[in-house]
């Protein structure tokens, strides 16, 4: 159940910054992202790209390196923006400023980051 809250909130709150995430909010969030995109590239890898190579004129494998990944590609792209944002609302739970996502934009800015999301976040009232 807390699974299916986790990504109501995700979306409920698409690009709401000003709050805080908990920590089992932002994990659940990265496991349906995870989930989801892997689904995602199997449909692609599987179905979708052996049949756009066919409409093409090409004869592709299933799982070949040159089919199109279009629906991963658009899944991507529709997820990125509330991952980041419940990001950064989990870096406020812990007590810093949600800026400080821009550091995962250097390599060695990861660690930190994972600090910020490991880390035990303010006590939130009971819904």
């Amino acid at each position: 159940m807390r699974l299916i809250k986790a990504i109501k909130n995700g979306f409920r709150n698409y690009v709401n910054t000003s709050d805080v995430s908990s920590r089992g909010d932002f994990w659940f969030w990265l496991l349906f992202v995870s989930v989801f995109l892997c689904i995602t590239l199997i449909i692609d890898g599987a179905y979708l790209g052996p049949l756009i190579g066919a409409l093409n004129g090409e004869e592709l494998m299933a799982f070949d390196q040159d089919t199109p990944k279009w629906l991963s590609i658009i899944s991507l792209l529709l997820l990125i923006i509330p991952t980041l944002t419940v990001a950064m609302r989990r870096i406020q739970d812990t007590g810093f400023s949600k800026w400080w996502i821009l550091i995962s934009l250097t390599i060695v800015g990861c660690i930190p980051l994972l600090f910020f999301f490991v880390k035990k976040g303010k006590k939130l009232p009971k819904e």
